[in-house]
């Protein structure tokens, strides 16, 4: 307490002093060499209620002044410790994949590996190795107007409406979306992506790359797409010349209305409603095409498969609760999350020296759940060993080592679900 003018003013809560080990250790000395602790008081500016609470502790701890050195409180093992196995996989996915942040880690860890480690743990372990971080799926979640960074657009919308809208529709094929990107090959010619995306899933159907943004382009992708996965119910695009024509009924249009498909176009200038097939434009173009110089076109058209490859079947999407696109269109989710539930790998010490004790192996990884030619087929790997399993029975181990075994064993499988 404090006074001012007369006036008592509240300092603040009263701070405990600490004291260092050896003022304690003279002191306690003193007082045991025949001293009082009135004196000792006065010789070490102690408090006697100070000293008369260290003869306490001595008392309660022998006597023995030396158990009064002060402790560190870090623990003597660390059971929660992430295994070095565990993190020496994230350092190795994120040297492969620069742009994939903490949260994305997490989720891609879960669905290969079979470990549930969080994003905060995984952050813990970037920051420790000097690694930055930063959430390529950041922006697949986003709808925003060209341009608007700030998301200007959007935020008005939300003070209008009270919500910024978003749709999603609840089965694959029951809504297409398509669009074109452009960009430039060498800095010489520009070129076109044109691509086909589920909005239930996020997969990618169809695309291709081609020199100009024609109708009978546009009909190219949207034929194989059909081929490949069948019609949808809808079709969302925006007005460009390709999907819709002021002057009359386009070819495009003339396809979609003999397969019984609705079009749904986008109002003018209004790229948040076709906001998925957008994010994924964003996206390989941030992480693929700003990225890599392409010499030739064929080369643009070979890296772009690859990535759309990942993007459908080995990339967990941040809308998916971590899944890929191709596990929500194939609709395997459920079977996914039985097999992580049941079949977690050891994430830290703690966990391994349990697994050990009672002589359980290390969760192998899981590629595939699905169907094919009315089949149930599982593929998973353990120790270099891949398992093949159809309708929950063990069919073939295959040794990944040895790749004549793994030629050999392909056309036994299909003779077999045949």
């Amino acid at each position: 307490m404090t006074q001012i003018n007369g006036e008592a003013l509240f300092s603040g809560p009263r701070k405990l002093k600490k004291y260092d080990f050896n003022t304690k250790k003279k002191a306690l000395e003193r007082v045991a060499t025949g001293a009082s602790v009135a004196d000792v008081s006065k010789e070490f500016s102690l408090g006697k209620n100070t000293i008369h609470s260290w003869l306490y502790q001595l008392r309660q701890r022998g006597g023995n002044v030396e158990t009064m050195k002060p402790q560190s409180k870090r623990p003597h093992h660390q059971p929660k410790l992430t295994s070095q196995w565990i993190i020496d996989k994230i350092l190795k996915i994120k040297k492969e994949k620069p742009e994939m942040g903490a949260a994305a880690m997490s989720d891609h860890l879960l669905r290969f590996e079979s470990v549930n480690l969080s994003s905060k743990t995984i952050g813990k372990v970037f920051k420790k190795h000097g690694v930055v971080d930063g959430d390529a799926g950041a922006a697949e979640a986003r709808y925003r107007t060209k341009g608007d960074d700030k998301k200007q657009f959007e935020q008005q919308v939300e003070k209008e409406t009270g919500e910024w809208e978003r749709f999603n529709r609840p089965n694959p094929n029951d809504l297409w979306q398509m669009d074109i990107m452009g960009f430039y090959i060498r800095d010489a010619h520009k070129v076109y992506l044109i691509s086909a995306l589920d909005d239930c899933s996020r997969m990618i159907v169809g695309w291709g790359l081609f020199r100009d943004q024609t109708a009978e382009n546009v009909l190219e992708v949207l034929r194989g797409s059909l081929v490949r996965f069948g019609a949808p119910r809808e079709m969302l695009t925006d007005q460009g010349a390709q999907f819709k024509h002021w002057g009359g009924i386009t070819q495009f249009e003339k396809l979609l209305k003999k397969l019984k498909v609705e079009h749904i176009q986008a109002r003018a200038h209004h790229p948040q409603t076709c906001g998925k097939i957008e994010a994924f434009h964003k996206s390989i173009h941030r992480e693929l095409i700003d990225k890599e110089f392409f010499v030739t076109q064929e080369q643009a058209v070979e890296k772009i498969g690859r990535f759309i490859e990942h993007y459908n079947y080995g990339r967990p999407h941040s809308a998916l609760s971590g899944f890929t696109p191709s596990d929500r269109y194939f609709g395997i989710i459920e079977s996914l999350k039985k097999y992580i539930s049941d079949y977690q790998a050891p994430k830290n010490k703690q966990e391994e020296t349990q697994g050990e004790a009672i002589g359980i192996a290390r969760a192998s990884k899981l590629y595939l759940i699905g169907k094919v030619l009315g089949h149930d087929v599982r593929l998973q790997e353990l120790g270099g060993q891949l398992s093949i399993h159809i309708d929950q029975r063990p069919f073939k181990e295959i040794n990944l080592l040895q790749p004549m075994q793994i030629e050999a064993t392909a056309s036994s499988i299909t003779n077999t679900v045949q």
